[in-house]
């Protein structure tokens, strides 16, 4: 080993035994500054004491500054903001960590140092310095240094005083991240609650819909009940899709990143005529350049999102043939091949035939299935639904009663040998399987 790398780690080990040493000389501080050392005191209460005396809800703005680069966020009505390097929406749980972090921290003891000695402590130049001021006007300041040596505290000066007071690392986590990290992640901020209609442009059209109280219904390209689960689940997804990652250009141009002519667009109107839209445009890589049109910046998205905005007309239709609870029906009426067959709930429940006389698990199936009949493809026209299946020869008829006296009526085509189902309910024709619903 050569006689400088000798020097170097021999001057290495002593700073490093002088800053052990000093931290333990100074554990517990004088008497006049009223702190004790929770390891020796040996009364198992708690010693330590608040950095600061407020709630997280005081916090009006806070200035975090570390790596050269400073983010400013300030708390308005609604929630938090970012005003610097960005003016967007912040990520609201990370920065109420931080303000709850500040409101909570508490210091475990205290060192007296000089201020040739702050670079000991990594306080010449802090990795996080955080100023932030209180609704009432308040204004504070923390640097946080290096850590200490068990590497679960971070050395810091409070405010305005000479001493260097060890705080818990958590605060140190939680604020030193990359601007990008403040920034709210949400691809669109809104709840699906709000939603009152959406419009959803992609490669296979535009489908619109909207909500009449709690029923959504499908307007273009065609009127149609819509399945109130489905849209409420695609919106679901999309109000809570996090951002992949941000593009790092701070003039974006549109034609650069497919958003020109974007390939998916959805926009959805929420309460009070407030509403929110998001454009697709190019692939890079397993994902997609996207932007909120309100916003000036350009953002990744997954893939897997994209797959949930490219979905079809047929994906929102509603495919329950009839919504009608089986305890209500009680009667159900069955043509097959030229016979009837008429099957009854009476009084006490129980279904029977009216040809048979007797309870049939053939009848009961009947009944479950004429209520959770549901299409998985419903056509439009009667050509497209022809020419699906070229359905011929067996016929079948099932009209129903309910508790109220409304009536039913649901008619079937099955070609022989297949077994899928052609049929046509409520004015609607559909395919199905035939062990989905066939009475036999």
């Amino acid at each position: 080993m050569k006689k400088t790398t000798v020097i170097i780690v021999l001057v290495a080990a002593a700073l490093a035994a002088f800053v052990y040493f000093y931290d333990l000389k100074h554990n517990k501080p004088s008497s006049s500054s009223g702190d004790t050392d929770a390891d020796t005191s040996g009364s198992g209460e708690d010693t330590t004491k608040p950095a600061f005396t407020f709630t997280p809800s005081d916090v009006a703005t806070m200035t975090i500054e570390r790596a050269g680069t400073a983010v400013a966020l300030e708390k308005r009505a609604d929630a938090y903001y970012m005003t610097q390097p960005y003016a967007t929406r912040a990520d609201q749980s990370g920065v109420g960590a931080i303000a709850g972090e500040l409101a909570s921290v508490r210091v475990s003891r205290t060192i007296t140092a000089t201020p040739e000695q702050l670079a000991t402590f990594g306080l010449t130049k802090p990795e996080v310095e955080i100023d932030f001021s209180l609704k009432n006007g308040a204004k504070h300041k923390l640097n946080l240094g290096a850590k200490d040596f068990s590497g679960t505290s971070v050395y810091a000066l409070v405010d305005d005083s000479k001493d260097v007071s060890i705080l818990p690392d958590t605060i140190l986590t939680s604020s030193n991240k990359p601007a990008d990290d403040f920034r709210d992640q949400s691809v669109l901020s809104f709840q699906t609650s709000d939603a009152v209609s959406f419009d959803l442009k992609n490669e296979f059209g535009e489908i619109a819909a909207s909500k009449h109280d709690s029923t959504w219904k499908i307007e273009k390209p065609r009127p149609a009940v819509a399945d109130s689960t489905a849209v409420s689940s695609f919106l679901d997804t999309l109000a809570t899709a996090q951002v992949a990652s941000f593009v790092d250009d701070t003039s974006p141009n549109a034609v650069k990143y497919g958003l020109a002519k974007p390939v998916v667009s959805f926009r959805v109107e929420l309460g009070g005529g407030k509403s929110v839209e998001l454009e697709v445009g190019k692939k890079d890589g397993d994902s997609y350049y996207a932007r909120q049109t309100s916003q000036p910046f350009i953002f990744r998205i997954k893939e897997t999102l994209y797959k949930t905005l490219g979905q079809k007309l047929f994906d929102f239709r509603d495919k329950q043939l009839v919504h009608v609870s089986e305890d209500d029906v009680v009667r159900l009426d069955i043509q097959d091949a030229g016979a009837t067959e008429a099957c009854v709930k009476d009084s006490n429940g129980e279904r029977t035939s009216r040809r048979a006389q007797k309870q049939s698990r053939r009848i009961a199936r009947a009944f479950g299935a004429h209520c959770a009949m549901r299409g998985p493809r419903i056509f439009s026209t009667r050509r497209a639904a022809r020419s699906a299946l070229n359905f011929q020869n067996r016929r079948l008829r099932q009209p129903s009663r309910t508790r109220r006296g409304r009536r039913r009526k649901f008619a079937f085509r099955r070609r022989r040998g297949s077994r899928f189902m052609l049929g046509r309910a409520m004015g609607r024709r559909f395919l199905s399987s035939t062990n989905r619903f066939s009475p036999t």
